[in-house]
């Protein structure tokens, strides 16, 4: 009995799983409208599933502060915030930096008790260093990167942070590689170093890098602001 009934929540714990994916994976890339409020039911019907999962899946990402839970209102699409963004970037660059910082240049492990280095991947085909990438592409390539740096440190809490970022920022920065055109190769270049094992020119590349990001910020959501007017209209 005690087997089935594991066997029973384990079904259900993927099953939710799954719809927590599904659900956030539509919120982080803003198919629901920004301050709108999200309708349980035409998701749980969209998905096949009941109300329940679909609901759970929403009360944990707004734990995970990736959408606002408002009492006796409901759950809500975040707005997109030049602060919230900025403090998300200056967040992740001070946490990417701490993680190279357990790592001495050209791969000497500092004594901070963090595990042996790890080797960078090869995140993208370093023969197409010339060409364009697109927007996903270069969005995806991100998150790799950033994720890897960070189990550099063998931080838990480090690692869950900057995947939560990384989900906070996916829809901006997929427009900030949209419309920046070089934005794609200051990332391949940042991709590089990390390969070479440069970690010390790294730390002040990725600094260059959020720096950039967040100057541009600003106008960057006045043109999606702008694109969303036209959309509404």
């Amino acid at each position: 009995m005690q087997n089935a009934a594991h066997r029973t929540r384990t079904i259900r714990e993927i099953a939710g799983n799954g719809v927590y994916e599904r659900v956030k994976a539509r919120i982080i890339a803003h198919e629901l409208p920004a301050g709108k409020r999200i309708q349980v039911e035409p998701l749980a019907d969209q998905f096949f599933v009941s109300a329940t999962p679909v609901r759970e899946a929403l009360i944990r990402l707004s734990a995970e502060h990736v959408i606002n839970d408002v009492p006796k209102a409901g759950f809500f699409v975040k707005e997109i915030s030049v602060a919230e963004i900025d403090g998300l970037y200056a967040m992740q660059q001070l946490l990417l930096d701490w993680c190279l910082s357990t790592i001495g240049n050209n791969g000497r492990r500092n004594d901070n008790g963090a595990p042996g280095i790890l080797k960078p991947p090869l995140i993208f085909d370093e023969t197409g260093q010339g060409k364009e990438i697109s927007s996903e592409a270069a969005v995806c390539i991100a998150d790799e990167l950033f994720a890897h740096i960070s189990r550099q440190s063998g931080n838990a809490d480090v690692i869950r942070l900057i995947e939560n970022i990384n989900d906070r920022t996916h829809y901006v920065r997929r427009k900030y590689f949209e419309i920046f055109e070089d934005a794609g190769q200051q990332l391949l270049q940042l991709c590089q170093a990390y390969y070479q094992k440069d970690f010390d020119p790294l730390r002040d590349d990725l600094r260059a890098y959020f720096h950039d990001k967040m100057d541009r910020l600003p106008n960057l959501l006045r043109v999606l602001r702008g694109s969303l007017l036209k959309t509404s209209a």
